[in-house]
């Protein structure tokens, strides 16, 4: 580490003194610092080397919550809170004596990090794991099968060891469950490598509602590492670090679904949505602008446009008659959640109307009525309760139609503590051959949950 202090006034600091400090508590013995200091007016230059403890804490934030459906964070670290996150891994110090008056200032520890095509920018250094092991998704559903059951646990191991780095991955399992392969050798040459493999494991027997943790270990030498990392980067931002265990959490569920679905799906903003669609065993497309432009949309059985995808996807607003024909032609036609970017009075084939300000639900147990009990989407191939809207997370939809064509049938009645009932979330209507069908529910956000209830019903929509 290089330190400088540059003092460009002919005003001299006295007692120029330049040292590192570690907000953690940890002290320059436990680094092992060493220090080169080097003075040519107006610079007073420092030198540092050090070596990184193994018990400084990583760069995770200060606070935490258990689960999603904490409504609060917890403190890991009291010392930073009202921060809006902890400081870099060290800091400089220097401290002099200016007129008689002592100074101190403080910066944080720097490092370049590479910005293509920009070229680089100056981050605060953060410590991390020599290894990290990260698996996806973070939580699914497992359908019981007679004779057993099959999924598939794709992990990462990402290596930040300058030289070479060996090892084992392995998957931690609960008993009388199998995996292929039994494990992976692990070989690094170099820091910022990351490898991907992939394990199919294998369940006897799987009881529906229970919930079991399967844990990707890599053995390094003596240690044994089952955490890892996401990077959370912008280009005007810090970068930042979101920690989480090296698990997925595996949910039975009882739940039917057509069998031999080939799904189109028009991805948005981002979301799981598609994992979930392949957790229910369909096939999942994600289509690209060529897909919408001349492929062969009567090939899919669903189409489902995702999350905020009018808002992001000029191609879809571009083809979107081909859409419409899709659906008119005998095509399962889905459109999830979106913002006032889709204009149903034009996009959609039934006209309705979704305007600025459009209702939602925030809270995630608001009661839900059934208002079609008979209706398909709500009886086929799974008899969608009350119950099934048991457990939601974060909300219950957004951006719901305030008008719409008597053509639609509004499936479902929900509402916050003090907010009119709204009918506006659900709504489907034969069109042509087949169906067209507005859901604002917030599947985006169920399905990586695992959310049974969400599941079923998603698998009815899938279906119908």
């Amino acid at each position: 580490m290089h330190a400088r202090l540059y003092n460009p006034s002919a005003i001299e600091a006295d007692g120029v003194m330049l040292a590192i400090d570690d907000p953690s508590g940890l002290t320059a013995d436990d680094w092992q610092i060493e220090s080169d200091t080097r003075q040519s007016a107006p610079y007073h230059q420092v030198m540092f080397t050090a070596t990184v403890p193994e018990n400084v804490p990583y760069a995770r934030p200060y606070f935490f919550r258990s689960s999603v459906k904490e409504n609060h964070f917890q403190w890991r670290e009291p010392t930073w809170i009202h921060r809006p996150t902890r400081p870099a891994s060290l800091r400089v110090t220097a401290t002099m004596e200016v007129l008689g008056v002592p100074v101190m200032l403080m910066r944080d520890v720097k490092t370049r990090e590479a910005d293509l095509p920009y070229g680089f920018v100056m981050r605060k250094l953060q410590v991390m794991p020599a290894v990290a092991v990260n698996v996806v998704p973070a939580q699914r559903i497992v359908i019981p099968q007679e004779g057993g059951s099959l999924f598939t646990v794709d992990t990462e191991v990402i290596n930040n060891v300058a030289g070479g780095t060996q090892g084992l991955l392995q998957l931690g399992l609960p008993e009388g469950w199998t995996a292929d392969p039994a494990g992976y050798d692990l070989s690094f040459a170099q820091a910022g490598e990351r490898h991907t493999f992939s394990f199919d494991v294998a369940v006897p027997t799987l009881l529906a509602s229970e919930e079991y943790e399967v844990r990707a270990i890599a053995q390094i030498g003596d240690a044994r590492i089952s955490g890892g990392y996401q990077v959370i980067r912008n280009r005007d931002m810090e970068t930042r670090y979101l920690f989480r265990d090296a698990t997925t959490l595996v949910s039975g569920l009882n739940v039917e679904v057509a069998a031999g679905l080939n799904v189109g799906y028009v991805m948005g903003v981002g979301d799981e949505v598609p994992s979930g669609i392949e957790q229910l065993g369909a096939h999942v497309t994600l289509l690209q602008e060529a897909n919408l432009a001349s492929g062969d949309l009567d090939s899919y059985d669903v189409i489902m446009v995702g999350t905020r995808a009018y808002a992001v996807r000029q191609d879809l607003l571009t083809y979107n008659r081909r859409l419409m024909d899709y659906a008119h032609a005998g095509g399962n036609l889905i459109v999830l959640y979106q913002t006032q970017e889709f204009v149903p009075e034009q996009m959609a084939p039934i006209s309705a109307r979704l305007p600025r300000g459009a209702e939602e639900v925030s809270e995630e147990d608001a009661p839900v009525t059934i208002l079609a009990p008979d209706h398909p989407v709500i009886t086929v191939p799974n008899a969608i309760t009350a119950a099934d809207f048991d457990g939601w997370v974060e909300q219950r939809g957004s951006k719901f139609f305030t008008e719409w064509d008597e053509a639609y049938s509004a499936l479902i009645e929900t509402h916050d503590t003090g907010q009119d009932p709204q009918r506006g979330a659900f709504l489907t209507a034969e069109y042509g051959q087949r169906h067209y069908t507005y859901c604002a529910l917030a599947f985006h956000r169920q399905l990586p949950y695992a959310v049974a209830g969400a599941y079923r019903l998603f698998a009815n929509l899938l279906s119908l």
